[in-house]
């Protein structure tokens, strides 16, 4: 029996099982043929989409034999169609807002990020803020990221540069007067102000203190916060995304985000985090509020927990062994001396989670360091013993390091794992950051994306962006495999933990959907589910492997509607 006719016999089964049909089921309105279908049971010519819906897979032959001759046709003329992707982990704001900033390439020095902002200050008006990024730690010499520079840069402007993390920033001498950040100001809790020689603030905040200075940032209108999301998710849409998790949604944008989807300008199906902590500024009372944010594609079931920093030069993540090289300012403020920055309590921590888990609200960590990973799996433990083990699927998000004990918890507890393949491939953040703060030993530990999926626990993956500096899903699809730079070149970072081209198809794919709970809905092409797919210039899985991060994305479509097509004769 062919694969067509095979479906559409399961239907009929189907149907005589629930009984007689109370209505015309809706015709078949368009038909992709010609092209390479990718589906669980393997390529198939042709697919048919009635309104939302797939309806049938098959050969161009069958598909056209049950077609009206109404039905819109494209003609793939040998593409490739695959379901759509899952991002989960992005920060759209923050994304579209950085498009629309003070701009300047990740990992450029402090001439070329001098000379940037004094351009954007001749720009601006006298008082108006400076916003923008991203400086990586690693491009400066010591004793060269300091205040002084940005006040030269701009005199008359306060100026906040976001670092390639978002864990920290830099700013100049107005910001640190507007917040009343002085020499005699200590750290508290969760905060990191950088100091010179003689005790003064640099102008580098991290963490809690980064943070801290958004609330200082003049209120942006909802108008302007739902330009900078349409930026972003249009530009997702470019890459074939259909749905996402926006992984930190704060009071300064949920405004904007609900209101993007309630105007319909939301196409993806999208989960919002809102942040609950220290580092929140003030959100937590929007949980209770969740509901009414919701709208459209659009929903607010998430709690975004950071529980500690990134593994970077600020070295504030939480490890179980100490960093490698210690000193810092912060490092008896972890688990012990030199283990990172431990942004919340236990005693606070584990409540809270076994209280969201109650209320059938997703916990989202942030989790960098094998430390702080390790209490995310024990707060989940405690919420199930609590519980029981009917809770939602919690996800414990980045996994920079994940000590060989916690790997099989994922399973055990029912949770996901979400790892960060974006990052990876040898970068500043990789190859110089985390290599330097963590040691050659703890490397080889680094993104254990093998071992997690071998322990059977759900696996998806989130690029962070704009943490990194684009949401480019492809590049992930290529680095998933070959662990190497993009254009699969150079030495691999931890080759043992390559996956199979299938299994990232499946990371980026089903595996997102099922964290979204729409895998009965989407992540996949097959009869009964909406027609969230795209279009490519190639076939991922069979290309020559060091050309998958060139992948086009031709055309977007989302429950049957076309979100997004690249213009005949536009190269991108």
């Amino acid at each position: 029996m062919s694969r067509a006719s095979l479906f559409t016999a399961s239907l009929v089964a189907l149907g005589a099982a629930c009984g007689p049909a109370r209505a015309q089921p809706v015709p078949i309105t368009l038909v992709f043929e010609h092209g390479t279908v990718l589906t669980p049971a393997g390529a198939a010519q042709a697919l048919a989409v009635a309104g939302d819906t797939i309806v049938a897979v098959g050969t161009d032959a069958e598909i056209e034999a049950i077609a009206p001759p109404a039905a819109r046709k494209v003609d793939l003329a040998g593409r490739t169609i695959m379901p759509g992707l899952y991002d989960m982990h992005v920060h759209t704001y923050f994304a579209g807002r950085d498009k629309l900033s003070c701009r300047f390439a990740q990992g450029a020095g402090a001439q070329a990020i001098v000379l940037a902002v004094k351009a954007c200050a001749a720009k601006a008006k006298p008082g108006e803020w400076i916003i923008g990024g991203s400086w990586v730690g690693a491009a400066f010499k010591p004793g060269e990221q300091h205040r002084r520079l940005l006040d030269a840069a701009a005199p008359n402007n306060p100026v906040m540069l976001n670092d390639e993390s978002l864990h920290s920033v830099w700013v100049n001498s107005r910001v640190l007067a507007i917040a009343g950040i002085t020499g005699a100001t200590r750290d508290t809790s969760g905060s990191v102000i950088d100091r010179d020689a003689k005790g003064e603030p640099t102008g580098v905040l991290r963490e809690v203190a980064a943070r801290d200075i958004e609330r200082f940032i003049p209120k942006v209108s909802a108008e302007d916060q739902m330009t900078a999301i349409k930026v972003a998710t249009d530009e997702m849409l470019s890459y074939g995304i259909v749905g996402f998790t926006d992984a930190a949604v704060r009071r300064e944008m949920i405004e904007g985000l609900s209101g993007y989807a309630r105007s319909g300008g939301l196409k993806q199906y999208a989960r919002g985090c809102i942040v609950w902590g220290p580092n929140s500024g003030g959100s937590e009372g929007l949980i209770a509020q969740r509901q009414g944010w919701s709208t459209g594609r659009l929903k607010f079931d998430c709690v975004k927990m950071f529980l500690d920093g990134v593994p970077l030069e600020g070295r504030t993540a939480v490890m179980l062994a100490p960093y490698e090289h210690r000193g810092g300012p912060h490092d008896d403020q972890g688990p012990g001396e030199g283990h990172g920055l431990k942004l919340i309590p236990g005693d606070t921590l584990f409540p809270a989670v076994t209280a969201f888990d109650r209320q059938g609200i997703q916990v989202k960590f942030h989790a960098a360091g094998d430390g702080a990973v390790r209490e995310a799996v024990e707060a989940i433990a405690a919420a199930r013993k609590a519980n029981g083990d009917s809770g939602p699927h919690h996800e414990i998000g980045h996994n920079t390091f994940i000590a060989v004990a916690d790997v099989p918890k994922g399973r055990e507890l029912h949770f996901t794992w979400e790892l960060s393949p974006y990052i990876w491939w040898p970068t500043p953040i990789t190859s110089v950051d985390i290599a330097k703060a963590v040691g050659p030993e703890r490397m080889k530990r680094l993104w254990p994306m093998r071992d997690a999926l071998d322990s059977g626990a759900n696996v998806v993956v989130g690029s962070d962006w704009p943490v990194v500096p684009s949401v480019n899903p492809w590049i992930a699809f290529e680095t998933l495999v070959t662990r190497q730079v993009p254009g699969a070149t150079g030495d691999p970072i931890n080759a043992g933990q390559r996956i199979t081209r299938e299994e990232a198809m499946a990371l980026l794919t089903r595996n997102g959907a099922a964290e979204m709970g729409r895998l009965d809905r989407g992540g996949t092409l097959e009869p009964g589910k909406l027609a969230d797919l795209i279009i490519l210039d190639r076939n991922p899985l069979t290309v020559p492997v060091g050309e998958i991060h060139a992948t086009k994305v031709l055309a977007t479509y989302i429950a049957g509607e076309q979100v997004f097509a690249v213009p005949e004769g536009t190269a991108r």
